[in-house]
């Protein structure tokens, strides 16, 4: 060693692995050559986590990787901002510990750092940020609301059934029907109206606050580009548009409109062993909201009479063909719907029903 030169630790990669729970988490650290420094428990709050962080990236560098869960936007929050890197798994998707016979916490969180440290983890969770977290928020609550409504109107419905009383299906015709009994209860049972008021009550609410949401979801996306965009495609509505927004957040994520569509879970499963090889349903991986989404634009689009959408409407007929095969059919356009709003987002255009035709990747 020359004169007045210092000596400098060499900084080594350590993981770690974080098994989130509601009061707290455990974890697990490992060094480069995967074995075990330390492990311990913290409170799941932001500054226990962002302390945990500092602490332990004070002297080496950290990789923290934990399971997808309701907290998973809390513990992403609190390691970046400790200037800690965290990837987050669909914990179905970390086999090691899925298929164990041994489960507990401590191990959960060892093999969470076992899988970072051996670079043997599965694609990481895409974790929103910024505008696109507050839209899948709203988004979120609209859902809530919906399905709460949904279900007030399955009760009346049941309720009018079980007195031998039928209705149309949907929301707009079962609503007439009840008003109509409401204004002349003339030979309806005391208990019936009583049970379809409450019902009422809580449909004209829920309807309320899903058109608030609806006008809230409007307002935080206004002057959105992207989503202004992607309305130009037949069948893409405003929510549709706002979920497909959410669902991607940053579409260069993705190197191809192949890519998007696996993601989405519209691509058929491959069974290959060695020269056979069979096709099978859609893999359903992703988001199953943006599936039912593009699936309904893709029945919009199927029914419309626009010249726009003509394009859009010969590949639906093409792959129904003759014999029946309209659910496969409309998944195929969905499908199609969702690799156009790909290159409408990545390129910056708006909807060309002349490219519809045209060969994509």
């Amino acid at each position: 060693m020359t004169p007045g030169s210092s000596t400098r630790r060499e900084k080594h990669v350590q993981y770690l692995g974080i098994d989130v729970h509601s009061a707290a988490s455990v974890w697990c650290l490992l060094d480069d050559c995967g074995q075990q420094v330390a492990t311990g428990r913290s409170d799941t709050t932001f500054p226990a986590l962002r302390n945990l962080a500092c602490e332990l990236a004070a002297d080496d560098e950290l990789l923290a990787g934990q399971e997808v869960g309701t907290q998973a936007y809390l513990v992403h929050d609190a390691f970046t901002n400790a200037g800690v890197p965290i990837q987050s798994f669909n914990a179905a998707h970390l086999r090691m510990i899925a298929a164990s016979r041994r489960k507990t916490d401590r191990r959960d969180a060892y093999w969470i750092a076992r899988s970072l440290q051996a670079g043997m983890t599965p694609h990481p969770v895409y974790i929103a940020t910024g505008e696109v977290r507050e839209v899948r928020k709203l988004l979120n609550r609209r859902r809530i609301v919906q399905r709460d409504r949904n279900r007030w109107q399955y009760r009346a419905r049941a309720m009018l059934r079980s007195h031998g009383l039928r209705t149309r299906t949907g929301g707009h015709y079962l609503r007439k029907y009840i008003d109509r009994l409401l204004e002349h209860p003339d030979g309806v049972h005391t208990e019936l109206l009583e049970s379809l008021g409450l019902c009422e009550r809580f449909i004209t609410m829920l309807g309320e606050e899903l058109a608030h949401v609806d006008a809230t979801l409007v307002c935080r996306t206004e002057g959105n580009e992207v989503i202004e965009r992607l309305q130009t495609i037949p069948g893409v509505g405003h929510v549709v548009a706002v979920m497909l927004y959410a669902t991607i957040g940053d579409i260069h994520r993705f190197p191809n409109a192949r890519r998007l569509s696996a993601y989405a879970g519209l691509v058929p499963t491959v069974r290959q062993s060695g020269d056979s090889a069979s096709h099978g349903r859609i893999t359903k991986e992703g988001s199953k909201h943006l599936r039912a989404a593009l699936v309904q634009a893709a029945h919009i689009v199927a029914r419309s009479k626009s010249s726009e959408a003509e394009p859009l409407r010969k590949v639906f007929d093409r792959i129904r063909g003759t014999r029946g095969r309209r659910k496969i059919a409309l998944v195929a356009l969905a499908r199609h719907l969702l690799r156009i709003a790909f290159h409408v987002w990545r390129e910056g255009t708006a909807y060309d029903p002349d490219k519809v035709g045209c060969p994509t990747d």
